[in-house]
């Protein structure tokens, strides 16, 4: 296939799109080209330095406008592209890193430059598959925020890259690091935190009454297609597969297992989440899942049902309930479990190799 180099831009009330197509002969990037979602900072516009870098790199740039005056309404339309563009990772400065961080972007790489999380949105951890470009020079947003991101977040030292001497970040040397930790973002390999909590004792306090329409129910014999369903369901964005490598007949001998646990959360009917024990060592139990549907993610279930999923394991005989979770998984899973009353006992860090995005060209 060849292709004649364009530009073909489509002007919505909200967002400019830019697409920038090279011929395949002439392209001068030694990488597949990518679908970037680019989020713009405060006062800033589309069509900036940075975008229209990526752009003639031979990148497909997403570049959506964003009021200054309204951050929920800059979420709403970032939240928006990032659905219908569906991009391979989302680039966002200064104010645009804080919006990235804040929406809903499932397993997608983020590229954050200077990002000012600490003056926008609530989210104060990023997902481990995350890289930020930062200045030491910055005089507007501090490095140390960027640091102290990258410690809380759990990430290897390697994700933050100090590059540039301002906030702009618009030297040539800053624009050739945004665009290779995008390319490293694709990559398969990623170091990772894994951390161990335990709790100990039982919460002291009563537990809430379930919201209006929540009903738990224990699956006794889930059948393989259902308990797939819910894993990958639950665990697709955040990379789960230990449970999902296993062939029907071992899954199936494994949810059979007299020591073994399931309870779904059903919302109106509908299976909403689900929690997973191990009971096979006596007195302790191991939460080895736990999670919701992403469409019922931002409604508060997520902390009922685990005072719930807390609730149901001390009962009986229980000394310990533990779990571990890892760098990978959703940016509050660690400060939930935390704030719910376990405590960290242990941590590892570890490479994955997870499941890229096939960018060859059809």
């Amino acid at each position: 296939m060849h292709w004649r180099a364009c530009w073909v831009i489509h002007r919505h009330t909200q967002t400019s799109r830019i697409c920038y197509g090279l011929s395949i002969s002439e392209a001068t990037i030694e990488h597949p080209p990518l679908k970037i979602l680019f989020l713009h900072g405060w006062t800033s516009v589309p069509g900036g330095v940075k975008p229209s870098y990526l752009q003639a790199r031979g990148h497909t740039v997403y570049n959506p406008a964003l009021p200054d005056d309204e951050f929920p309404g800059a979420l709403r339309i970032a939240q928006q592209e990032f659905d219908r563009s569906a991009p391979d990772v989302v680039v966002g400065s200064s104010r645009g890193g804080a919006i990235a961080m804040n929406i809903r972007s499932g397993r997608t790489p983020l590229v954050l430059l200077c990002p000012a999380w600490k003056r926008w949105g609530d989210v104060t951890r990023t997902k481990g598959r995350s890289w930020v470009l930062h200045s030491r020079g910055d005089e507007v947003i501090s490095y140390a925020d960027s640091e102290l991101l990258v410690r809380a977040s759990g990430l290897d030292s390697a994700q933050l890259v100090e590059t540039g001497s301002d906030h702009r970040l618009a030297d040539d040397a800053s624009l050739v690091a945004m665009e290779d930790a995008c390319q490293r973002s694709q990559h398969s390999e990623i170091a990772v935190t894994v951390y161990y909590l335990e709790m100990v004792d039982p919460p002291r306090d009563p537990a809430p009454p379930p919201p209006p329409g929540v009903r738990v129910h224990e699956v006794v014999t889930p059948a393989v297609e259902y308990y797939r369903y819910l894993y990958n369901a639950v665990g697709g964005d955040y990379h789960w597969e230990s449970r999902g490598a296993l062939s029907d007949e071992q899954l199936q001998a494994s949810l059979q297992d007299a020591q073994h646990a399931l309870y779904v959360m059903h919302v109106d009917g509908s299976p909403a989440g689900y929690a997973e024990f191990d009971l096979r060592c006596k007195d302790e139990v191991e939460l080895i899942q736990f999670g919701l549907l992403p469409s019922y993610l931002g409604r508060g279930l997520g902390r009922w049902f685990l005072r719930w999923t807390i609730e149901r394991a001390w009962c009986g005989t229980t000394r310990r309930l533990w779990l571990h979770t890892c760098t990978l998984d959703h940016p509050a899973a660690v400060p939930n479990y935390l704030n719910h009353g376990f405590s960290q006992y242990s941590e590892e860090r570890i490479v994955r190799t997870i499941r890229t995005p096939d960018h060859s060209p059809s």
